[in-house]
């Protein structure tokens, strides 16, 4: 008698046990729904983020070390300490500036997208400049300096390009320095008095304005400009 009450209290215990509902089930799937959205909005935005900033990080760089490289040699520009180099800042490098023949064409004048000069790096008193007189390409051994002592600078096809002026194969060229992601370039020149001129005859220091972009993905296009202003101390000295 004792054992049949005790299960019969066991059923009526078990009775009365609920599981979920089907209404349970679909606020609880809508509630996980939300959350799993928001969950993937927030990771969809923090490496949308991370994305841009370091592509912002990666333009930045890039504009300040090609405005670098040209700082440095545009403060050379005219660099002559024998007096007899007649190092300047000039408009070409064509013969009929008494450069040789095979520079002929290759640099434009010096205006607001190029540069170009000339420096006596190695101090020997002469501008490197492939006069060989034959019309070959090979320079004499006295002008194997020439990669560093005629620059020009210009923005060509998104990319910031160097003259290279060594002989060879081929001649001299332009060779790019950055990569095609440059959306302008711009040369601003002042005379002594801080006027504005275009004569490289007057020029004495240079203001350089650089713009470099790159896509960021869905964050899209990352632009940075990066301005500043080099003094030719080399030039009327």
């Amino acid at each position: 008698m004792i054992n049949i009450r005790f299960n019969q209290k066991k059923i009526r215990i078990a009775g009365k046990q609920k599981g979920f509902t089907l209404v349970d089930i679909l606020v609880g799937l809508a509630m996980a729904s939300v959350l799993m959205v928001a969950t993937v909005s927030l990771f969809t935005t923090l490496g949308r983020s991370y994305t841009t900033q370091n592509v912002a990080a990666d333009v930045q760089q890039v504009t300040r070390a090609g405005i670098e490289l040209m700082i440095q040699q545009i403060r050379m520009a005219g660099f002559d300490p024998s007096g007899s180099a007649t190092a300047a800042i000039v408009s070409n490098f064509d013969d009929t500036s008494v450069f040789d023949n095979a520079h002929n064409g290759q640099v434009a004048d010096t205006d607001a997208i190029q540069i170009a000069f000339t420096t006596d790096a190695d101090m020997d008193g002469r501008i490197d400049n492939c006069r060989n007189g034959d019309g070959s390409f090979k320079c004499p051994v006295e002008d194997d300096n020439i990669e560093n002592e005629l620059i020009a600078y210009r923005l060509n096809n998104g990319a910031i390009e160097k003259y290279r002026g060594a002989s060879g194969v081929s001649g001299p060229q332009w060779e790019a320095f950055t990569e095609n992601n440059v959306s302008s370039l711009a040369f601003t020149y002042f005379d002594r008095d801080n006027n504005p001129t275009v004569d490289p005859n007057m020029i004495a220091s240079v203001r350089i304005s650089l713009t470099t972009q790159e896509p960021a993905g869905r964050g899209g296009v990352v632009s940075r400009t990066y301005s500043t202003r080099v003094r030719c101390r080399n030039i009327g000295l």
